[in-house]
């Protein structure tokens, strides 16, 4: 069944794995010029192999197929590396019970199944219906990718001696763009999926018992900053976690240096290098940055590093490396569970709720009514669709309507009129600068805490009086400065 041999070098040895990363530099064989070999970097592809190790070529071959097609590999293998994780169920059934993928049967299938809708000794579901659905179509996808490999014309289909699966035809409509036809296989065994798991935005309150909870975990004072951080980071960007793993000093200090700072960030999609995005912030968000970058960053780096500084912002405190993305998620992980959150609060849903309030300003800056007329805005104001994409990093308008309709709810309780929108964002920052300053107050003496306090002050000074046309050599500290540098201690 599978090989048992480490081949190409670079095979885990570790047991238990179903599937790697594919190291950097690994490039796949695409055509033959001449004497010309053309290949394709494929550097994280997700590469499979049996528990026991040795490789699995069949999955190879799948995985290839879907590389072929120019996926994005970042962030973990990016799509293939989803479609792997999902299809490990299957390798491990097949792997336990010494069975090639092209000899399973239809009840082996079913038996398949069950064993993903079993539940655990407490009595709880270990994933829902929606996720077994999902699971076992995909893993049915694979399959008729192995009875084609393996000629068998019948592997899959609804009379076969084989598996009983049929393939279904669903049509998807799009705002605006020609209807999308789908196909999937579909197996009488998959249970109906269970109703959606709306994801809304991560409301404010979260973030603060977040930041709260960063000082009731063990960890080391640069953990502990670089947690508050890393909370400010998703609040002001809206960045997927694999665009703050991908944060650079150099870029936050660019930004800096501007009158209207942009923060750049690098958004991975499809196959090719990563595309830039400029998100607009505020220079006392900025500011919050820095002061992590001195002062925490700094020291880790001449430790960790010396000179060979890898100008990422998000550090691994023992290594110095660039964090992963999915680090980003376990420390929201463990933030939300010491903050006794019982609601959902992972990294995605700080981009849901940036987004929302991102148009949220934009509507109530262009006094737009309803859905209808930000649908005719986008479509004939070339300004707006533009401030729109600024926002929020979207490509297709299509992809917003969640959050328009999340927008016009927000809208009908709020009062107030459009030209508080600016100072409305500048609260949002007031705001998040007293949860950190809760967070961090345990941990610093008298004088640290009012120097820090002095310093988010005069960042949120500064950034109130653009507002009304002031630029940053006309903003006096000298009463508040001296007030602060005078405090006893």
């Amino acid at each position: 069944m599978a090989e048992t041999a480490q081949i190409l070098g670079f095979l885990p040895r570790k047991k238990g794995k179903t599937f790697f990363s594919a190291p950097k530099g690994t490039r796949l064989f695409r055509v033959k010029r001449g004497k010309d070999a053309i290949t394709r970097d494929v550097s994280g592809l997700p590469l499979p192999v049996w528990p026991d190790g040795g490789w699995s070529p069949e999955m190879a071959g799948f995985i290839h197929s879907l590389a072929e097609k120019n996926l994005s590999l970042a962030d973990r293998g990016g799509t293939p590396g989803t479609y792997v994780s999902q299809l490990s169920h299957i390798v491990r059934f097949c792997h336990g019970k010494k069975i090639d993928f092209h000899n399973l049967k239809d009840g082996d299938f079913i038996d398949f199944i069950d064993e993903l809708t079993a539940k655990t000794p407490d009595g709880e579901r270990s994933r829902s219906d929606r996720s077994v659905v999902s699971i076992g179509r995909r893993t049915l996808s694979f399959l008729d990718f192995v009875g084609n490999r393996w000629h068998i014309p019948d592997f899959l289909s609804p009379d076969g001696a084989f598996i009983k699966a049929e393939l279904r035809t669903y049509t998807k409509a799009s705002d605006g763009r020609s209807p999308v036809v789908r196909q999937y296989w579909h197996h009488s065994c998959l249970p109906a999926k269970s109703p959606e798991d709306k994801r809304y935005p991560v409301p404010e309150d979260y973030i603060n018992r977040l930041r709260k909870a960063v000082h009731g975990i063990k960890s080391s004072g640069f953990v502990k900053r670089r947690r508050l951080v890393l909370l400010r980071a998703l609040d002001m960007t809206g960045g997927r976690r694999i665009e703050l793993a991908n944060l650079r000093v150099s870029d936050v200090l660019s930004a800096k240096a501007m009158e209207r700072p942009f923060l750049k960030l690098l958004t991975f999609k499809r196959g090719g290098e990563p595309v830039p995005r400029l998100v607009p912030v505020s220079h006392s968000e900025l500011d919050y940055l820095i002061e992590y970058i001195k002062f925490y960053r700094g020291p880790l780096v001449a430790r960790r590093l010396g000179k060979e500084d890898n100008d990422f912002v998000f550090l691994n405190e023992k290594t110095g490396a660039p964090i992963k993305p999915n680090t980003i998620t376990l420390e929201l992980h463990l933030l939300r569970k010491a903050a006794g959150i019982e609601g959902k609060a992972h990294p995605h849903l700080f981009r849901h709720r940036y987004i929302t309030l991102a148009l949220f300003r934009l509507v109530r800056a262009y006094n737009v009514q309803n859905k209808d007329q930000f649908s005719e805005l986008l479509a004939h104001m070339t300004r707006f669709a533009q401030e729109v994409m600024e926002r929020t990093g979207h490509k297709s308008m299509s992809s917003l309507s969640r959050y328009v309709d999340w927008v016009f709810a927000l809208s009908a309780s709020v009062e107030g009129n459009p030209e508080t929108v600016e100072v409305s964002e500048l609260g949002r920052t007031g705001r998040a600068s007293v949860s950190e300053l809760e967070a961090m107050r345990d941990e610093m003496s008298d004088q640290e805490f009012a120097a820090e306090a002095f310093v988010r002050l005069k960042g949120l000074v500064r950034d109130i009086s653009k507002v009304d046309g002031r630029r940053e050599n006309q903003i006096s500290e000298s009463m508040l400065g001296k007030a602060v540098k005078n405090r006893p201690v």
